[in-house]
């Protein structure tokens, strides 16, 4: 299945594009994205990594954005499971990957 999506991506778009995805990401990835529904097209732009879960991806995704203060005291806890329901509205997982949806 997988193979035959990705030479329809061939033929109905830029190679080069599809080429660099291929060279990219291996076949768990290209799997993980199209069961999300993501076109190849879309899978580099979409891709944002391999997660053990949504709190994991979600606590990473706020921290990298700099949302969380650095002095942030230690008595504040910040609930990543509750957050993470809300920010994946956002986003797909497939089998620990994650893709932004656009």
């Amino acid at each position: 299945m997988l193979y035959t999506q990705v030479k329809q991506a061939i033929q109905e778009s830029d190679k080069d594009t599809v080429r660099e995805i291929l060279d990219t990401y291996n076949e768990e990835v290209l799997q993980a994205a199209l069961d999300c529904g993501i076109p190849v097209n879309d899978i580099m732009e979409a891709y944002q990594g391999e997660w053990s879960s949504d709190a994991d991806f979600v606590q990473n995704l706020v921290e990298d954005c700099g949302d969380i203060p650095k002095d942030l005291p230690a008595y504040i806890h910040i609930d990543w499971e509750r957050t993470a329901h809300d920010i994946m509205m956002d986003y797909s997982e497939e089998k620990g990957h994650y893709f932004r949806n656009l």
